[in-house]
């Protein structure tokens, strides 16, 4: 599910030259699930390249602006970010051929795949923070891509020809259950907002020595609702066994932990299973398309069926949710 992406060296030797960074010494493409990535180094340090790529994955100028922005936000409030490198004329956006990104600091630590209790609990708390630190706050620039429910349920509707037409193998059983699952739920306007990260999963979170050094992949933060941002994380962090199993020990310790930072309101802890339930339904959509537009890469089409189907995912969410209901009520 992960690809390298290339540019023509002689345009990353260009954007880099805007840059005072040293020596160039090597550049590597890094294999990342969409954005055109490199590992740079330079005989004073290692730096990360970011280009937002033509088609599903572009972003405009205004909305990697907005991305900084909330990354320059999260620093001052001692959230564990990289700001952007300044070009030598000061700004931060990297502009070629209409495509969009930056440049920053390279985090050289390790994501960590199999956390135990320890690692659960000082994710819990970090997020915790990090929604604390958030709710309320919008960039002033906007971001035009959302993944929110509205969003999600117009993005099905305005792709479900283009499915029914794929070579996606199961495309009718994956819209009949996408469809009986998506278009019931719905979530209070009034929740607590904010601009949201939108995908903590596991491989966005760097440690080294058993800490949290640097929250990774702003890629699809926008602003919506932090419930989302919570049962998205839920989501990456729960399921286990190579996404056979839930565990509600790892439910447990990160929502323990994340209450210690922000408490969830009333209104959160009621719609919580069902933000994990969206979050499952968000990705399915997103993998099936992803398959169809983009890889054919059959373990893309195969965790959008999973996410669906009568044993999976959302199913496995079901067979927990007493469990669930009673950590949620006790936190």
């Amino acid at each position: 599910m992960l690809k390298k992406q290339y540019l023509p060296k002689e345009k990353i030797i260009s954007i880099l030259n805007e840059y005072n960074i040293g020596v160039i010494k090597k550049i590597e493409p890094l294999a990342t699930s969409g954005n055109i990535s490199y590992i740079v180094l330079t005989d004073t340090d290692e730096y990360f390249l970011r280009i937002s790529p033509d088609g599903i994955r572009w972003r405009s100028r205004g909305e990697i602006e907005a991305e900084l922005e909330l990354i320059s936000f999260l620093s001052e409030k001692g959230i564990p970010v990289i700001n952007a490198e300044l070009q030598k004329n000061k700004e931060t956006v990297i502009e070629l051929d209409n495509k969009f990104g930056y440049l920053r600091k390279y985090n050289r630590g390790e994501e960590i795949l199999s956390p135990d209790t320890k690692h659960l609990k000082k994710f819990g708390r970090i997020l915790g923070k990090y929604h604390k630190a958030i709710e309320g706050y919008r960039t002033k620039n906007h971001r035009k891509h959302t993944w929110d429910l509205e969003e999600t349920k117009k993005n099905f509707k305005q792709n479900k020809e283009i499915i029914l037409k794929s070579s996606f193998s199961k495309k009718e059983e994956f819209i009949e259950k996408f469809e009986k699952e998506i278009f019931p739920l719905n979530f209070p306007k009034n929740l607590p907002l904010g601009t949201i990260h939108e995908d903590l999963g596991k491989r966005h979170v760097i440690w080294r020595k058993d800490s949290i050094i640097g929250i990774i992949d702003f890629d699809r933060c926008y602003f919506g609702k932090i419930i989302l941002d919570l049962g998205q994380a839920l989501r990456g962090w729960c399921f286990i066994d190579d996404w056979s199993n839930w565990s509600n020990k790892n439910f447990k310790a990160i929502l323990e932990e994340y209450q210690k930072e922000k408490k969830l309101n009333g209104l959160e802890k009621e719609y919580l299973i069902d933000a994990v339930k969206f979050a499952v339904l968000e990705r399915g959509l997103s993998f099936c398309l992803r398959f169809i537009l983009v890889t054919q890469d059959p373990e893309d089409g195969d965790y959008a069926m999973n996410s669906v189907s009568e044993n999976g995912f959302l199913n496995i969410i079901e067979k927990n949710r007493d469990k669930i209901e009673q950590i949620i009520k006790a936190a």
